[in-house]
């Protein structure tokens, strides 16, 4: 079926009958329908044209929000990827610093254990000292004693003169 335009119907002729319609009422009902049928047509061309503008922009919309998702989606993956990072990182940190802490340890220990075998060799040499002071402070007590003996036993100078003298 053809679509009719607003001119189709202002010039549509109707046949002549007997007792027929009152021809300026006709003329004036199909020039109102017509110029109806005329707004009509602009009203879905306009529609049309709104129609498609809408689907243009939901379009555009739609493909916005599927950028956005896939932003989002990219943000929380790249923030879950740096904070298994941050957690590895963390925990090779964490396991250096035991590994540090236990060689920091184990020489410390080792320091003391020499430490402690220096002051036991130094503790030795104090004894061993401290005997050949005593040997020597003996040794001087002897000399001082034998000293004192001698000098207790020895005439004066005089005498000794005398002694010569008579002997």
């Amino acid at each position: 079926m053809q679509r009719l335009t607003p001119i189709e119907i202002q010039k549509q002729l109707f046949g002549r009958s007997f007792r027929g319609f009152n021809e300026g009422e006709v003329r004036a009902y199909l020039s109102l329908v017509a110029e109806e049928f005329e707004q009509l047509m602009q009203d879905i061309e306009r529609l049309s044209r709104d129609g498609a503008q809408m689907r243009e922009q939901l379009l555009d919309h739609t493909e916005r929000e599927r950028i956005l998702k896939d932003t989002l989606l990219s943000a929380q993956k790249v923030s879950e990827d740096v904070k298994a990072n941050a957690h590895k990182e963390a925990a090779l940190i964490v396991k250096d610093a035991e590994l540090l802490a236990e060689r920091i340890v184990s020489q410390a220990m080792g320091r003391v254990g020499d430490l402690e075998r220096l002051i036991q060799d130094l503790k030795l040499e104090r004894k061993g000292a401290r005997r050949k002071l005593q040997n020597l402070i003996e040794a001087c007590q002897q000399m001082i004693d034998f000293d004192a003996t001698e000098e207790a036993g020895e005439l004066p100078l005089t005498q000794l003169h005398k002694k010569r003298q008579d002997g």
